[in-house]
C-alpha cells in the first residue's frame, strides 16, 4: 500500500473537522443562540413591566436604577449576540478559504467583531456575577459565618474581572505577553473561577432556603408555590439553572470540542436570563430580601409557636 495515501484521507478527515466546527458556530451563533436571546428579551420586558406595575413599593431612584440595569443588561446581550454572529460571518463566510484548512479552524479570526463579542460576554459576566453576589450577601448578611463565606465569591470574583479583561479586551486579537498559552489559561482559569463562583452561590443560597423550608413545613405545612422556601422559588434565587447550564461550557472548553461555540452563545444569554429570573421575583416582592431576614423569620416562626401553644394551654384549662 502506498504510504503517500493516508495523505488524501488525513487531509479529508481535517476538513470534516472543520466543516463541523464552522457549522456548530454558525447554528449556535445565529439559531440556537437568537432563540435564547428571545427568552432573554421577554424575561427583561417581564421584568422591567413588573417594575413598573410595583412602583409604589420602591423609591423613583430605586427605580429608575433597576430599570437602567435592566436595560444595560439588555444592551449587553444584543451586543453580545451580534457579536458571536459578526465572528462566524466574518470567519467562515468572509474567509471560507482560509478558515476550513484544519480541524483547529473554529478559532475566530482577530478583528473588531471579535472584540465585540467577547468584551461584551466580559461585561455580561461582571454584571451576573456581581449581581450573584449581592444576592448572596441579602440572604447571608445577618448569619455570623458571613464574613467566612463570602470571601470566595469576592476573590473569584476579582479573578474573573482582572483576568478576563486582560484576555478579553486589551489583549483580544494578539497573544498575552507574547504567549498564546498564557492568555488561553487566563480564559481557562477565568472560565473556571466563574464556575465555581456559580456552585459556591448556587450552593450556600439554596442551602440557607432549604433550612427555612423545612422548619416552615414542619410548623405551618407545605409553602404556597410563590413563596421563597418553595422548592422551585429555591431554584430559581440560587441560579441552579445557570450553574447547570455553565456544566457543558466547562467540559467542552477542556476538552477542545467545537461544540464550545454553541455552548458560549447559550450560556452567555443563560447569565442574563437567570439574573432577570430573579429580578422579577424581587419586583413582585416574592424574594427573600432584607425585610425577611433569618432573624425576623426565627422570630416570627418563635412567635407563632408560641401564640399557639398559650391557646393550647388555655383551651385545656
Amino acid at each position: 500500500m502506498d504510504p503517500t495515501s493516508s495523505a488524501p484521507e488525513s487531509s479529508s478527515s481535517s476538513l470534516a473537522k472543520a466543516k463541523l466546527g464552522a457549522s456548530l458556530q454558525i447554528v449556535g451563533s445565529m439559531t440556537v443562540g437568537g432563540t435564547f436571546y428571545g427568552f432573554m428579551t421577554v424575561t427583561a420586558g417581564l421584568c422591567a413591566h413588573s417594575l413598573i406595575q410595583t412602583r409604589q413599593t420602591r423609591s423613583g431612584k430605586h427605580l429608575v436604577f433597576l430599570l437602567v440595569y435592566i436595560g444595560v443588561l439588555w444592551t449587553t446581550g444584543t451586543v453580545m449576540i451580534g457579536g458571536v454572529s459578526g465572528v462566524a460571518v466574518e470567519t467562515y463566510v468572509i474567509h471560507a478559504s482560509s478558515s476550513l484548512e484544519s480541524p483547529y479552524a473554529q478559532e475566530p479570526i482577530p478583528g473588531g467583531s471579535t472584540l465585540v463579542a467577547t468584551a461584551a460576554y466580559w461585561m455580561v459576566l461582571i454584571l451576573s456575577d456581581g449581581m450573584m453576589i449581592w444576592r448572596f450577601k441579602v440572604v447571608w448578611s445577618t448569619s455570623r459565618f458571613y464574613r467566612y463565606l463570602i470571601t470566595v465569591p469576592v476573590v473569584l470574583y476579582a479573578v474573573i474581572s482582572v483576568f478576563g479583561f486582560l484576555s478579553f479586551i486589551i489583549f483580544c486579537n494578539r497573544p498575552l505577553w507574547g504567549s498564546a498559552s498564557v492568555k488561553q489559561d487566563l480564559i481557562t482559569a477565568m472560565i473556571c473561577s466563574s464556575f465555581c463562583l456559580n456552585v459556591h452561590v448556587t450552593a450556600t443560597i439554596a442551602g440557607r432556603l432549604f433550612h427555612y423550608r423545612r422548619r416552615f413545613k414542619a410548623n405551618w405545612g407545605s409553602p404556597d408555590t410563590g413563596h421563597y422556601t418553595s422548592m422551585g422559588s429555591i431554584l430559581i434565587e440560587s441560579y441552579l439553572p445557570l450553574t447547570f447550564s455553565t456544566i457543558p461550557l466547562l467540559v467542552t472548553y477542556t476538552i477542545d470540542n467545537p461544540a464550545v461555540y454553541m455552548l458560549v452563545s447559550i450560556l452567555g444569554q443563560m447569565q442574563i436570563i437567570a439574573l432577570l429570573m430573579v429580578m422579577l421575583r424581587v419586583s413582585r416582592g416574592v424574594a427573600w430580601n432584607s425585610s425577611t431576614a433569618p432573624h425576623s423569620v426565627e422570630s416570627a416562626i418563635d412567635r407563632a409557636l408560641a401564640a399557639h401553644d398559650e391557646q393550647f394551654v388555655q383551651s385545656a384549662v
